[in-house]
Formats: C-alpha cells, sequence, structure tokens
C-alpha cells in the first residue's frame, strides 16, 4: 500500500473515533428525599463545550434495586463533546454547569433503608425533600 494511502486511511479513522461517544456510570455522592419517602433526585451535572449552548451529556440508562434492607441506584451518562482527537479530553467550559434531576421513584417508603451508589458501593447521603407550607 502506499504511503501517502496508509496515511489517509489512519487520518480518517483518527477522525471517525474522535467523535464517538462514551458513556459510564456516574458517582452518586447525595439524593433529596421527597416528603413521602417515595422518590429520590439525584442532580446530575451536564456541561456544553465552549461557546456551545448545546449539551453534549445525556442519560442513557438507570438503575434502580430495592430490597429490604436496601436501595441501589446508579445513573449511566453518555458523553459526546467533540474532541480533536480520539486521545483528548472533551472540551467543556469551566464557568457553566447545568443540573439535569434524576428521579427514582419507589416501591415503597425509604423508611431508613440504605441508599447505596451502584459504581462503588458506597453510601449515598440523604438530604430530606422540602416540605410545601400551604
Amino acid at each position: 500500500m502506499p504511503p501517502g494511502k496508509a496515511f489517509l486511511i489512519l487520518m480518517c479513522a483518527a477522525l471517525t473515533l474522535s467523535g464517538c461517544a462514551t458513556s459510564s456510570w456516574q458517582g452518586i455522592g447525595s439524593a433529596k428525599l421527597s416528603v413521602d419517602e417515595r422518590t429520590l433526585t439525584v442532580d446530575v451535572i451536564f456541561g456544553a463545550p465552549d461557546g456551545s449552548p448545546q449539551l453534549c451529556d445525556r442519560v442513557t440508562d438507570t438503575e434502580l434495586d430495592e430490597s429490604s434492607s436496601q436501595v441501589v441506584i446508579g445513573i449511566l451518562v453518555e458523553e459526546d463533546c467533540p474532541r480533536q482527537w480520539p486521545w483528548e479530553e472533551p472540551v467543556y467550559s469551566n464557568l457553566v454547569a447545568y443540573l439535569h434531576p434524576v428521579k427514582f421513584t419507589l416501591k415503597r417508603p425509604l423508611a431508613g433503608r440504605t441508599v447505596i451508589n451502584n459504581t462503588d458501593g458506597k453510601h449515598v447521603r440523604i438530604y430530606p425533600g422540602e416540605r410545601k407550607s400551604g
């Protein structure tokens, strides 16, 4: 194969890979619990590329596994930010972050059960929901 053609094929492969999305389970440190103890809300922080209003992250899956003693939760996020080359990290704006609430509806109230993060098995800190005055 001529050297110029091999280089062209290599560059096309690199450009194709640079647009690939990656998915990962997010670490969850805390969640808000609704007053009725049936909904957990986790705020996931998304970024956007510099100069772009379009987010390049999105939730593609969630995990909720309940037992009598614990609740395991997880959030799978796909990152699809543009990259210059496949080995570079996505370019985010350090000044702008967007909160994206992810809700988990429990089959029964939490009632003292432990909430666990599916990525590392650590406890998720639970904050009480706000009561509406009225």
